[in-house]
């Protein structure tokens, strides 16, 4: 069962603590999906990464809005503690 619940609103990402504890939401990584030429001036998909780092606590049901810089955002990485320990959740778009 996931954590958080992640949806997308006018470019920006909102989280929602899932679960029925505290949780220190320490990074969130935006993975943007873009075009670029290569060197032979062929089109390709390329990956790039960008953080944003947190460091909140978030209460049970509590929202939090990350600012995407870039409008096609194809997935997001969540590093977060709960009770001492580190986590990390992938959730696609």
């Amino acid at each position: 069962m996931r954590v958080f619940d992640a949806t997308l609103q006018d470019g920006t990402v909102v989280l929602t603590n899932k679960s029925n504890k505290k949780v220190l939401l320490r990074l969130v990584t935006l993975h943007y999906e873009v075009t670029v030429l290569t060197i032979e001036d062929q089109r390709s998909i390329k990956t790039i990464n960008e953080d944003k780092i947190i460091e909140k606590e978030i209460k049970s049901g509590e929202k939090i809005k990350v600012k995407s810089e870039l409008k096609n955002l194809k997935s997001i990485s969540i590093v977060y503690t709960i009770d001492d320990r580190t986590f990390r959740e992938d959730i696609e778009f």
